[in-house]
């Protein structure tokens, strides 16, 4: 009889655990959704002011609300409420000035991105171009935007063009395929 009950016992018991193992089994797509976390930045800064010189002589000046560093999967700054970076000529005199709602800068591939509302504004000819995404590599020395491209002159005429290149510096430009063109009234 002790040996019938400890048949029964025994499987009862090996019943009890293959219902709960069973039970326990999860979804891969579950279980990863547990255990992967949420993407999150590794270092953050907020409202932040940088300068940036070159044998003491102030070159470029940096500013922005908040940046986010991410190392996975691959390093990458982000400054999701937009940023100002601000240019410097040998005689501490403003050049120009790049301003946008929003940028991203990945540091392996040297590729800054802005976008929305992206202002540049050139302090020595006085013109201004305005783009809704613009692209510096720093590999190729360009600064580009393919997309819809707006340049006023000191004149107060506009071009507007399908896209736009120019050089680091943002002093050498060139707006492509001009299709509206607005000139200032002459008195």
């Amino acid at each position: 009889m002790q040996r019938k009950l400890f048949f029964s016992l025994a499987v009862m018991l090996s019943v009890i655990l293959s219902v709960v193992v069973s039970a326990c089994k999860n979804d891969i797509a579950v279980v990863k959704s547990l255990t992967v976390k949420e993407k999150s930045p590794s270092e953050t800064g907020t409202k932040m002011h940088l300068y940036f010189s070159e044998a003491g002589v102030l070159k470029n000046e940096f500013l922005f609300e908040k940046v986010n560093k991410y190392n996975i999967p691959e390093s990458y700054l982000e400054y999701p409420e937009g940023l100002e970076i601000i240019a410097y000529d040998v005689n501490r005199e403003k050049e120009m000035s790049l301003t946008a709602g929003y940028g991203i800068s990945y540091e392996d591939k040297k590729i800054m991105e802005t976008k929305y509302n992206v202002v540049i504004t050139n302090f020595k000819t006085k013109e201004i171009i305005e783009t809704e995404h613009l692209i510096w590599d720093m590999n190729k020395h360009l600064v580009y935007s393919n997309t819809q491209t707006k340049q006023t002159r000191p004149d107060g005429s506009v071009s507007i063009g399908d896209r736009f290149e120019s050089d680091e510096s943002l002093t050498k430009y060139t707006v492509f395929n001009p299709h509206l063109i607005l000139y200032a009234d002459e008195e």
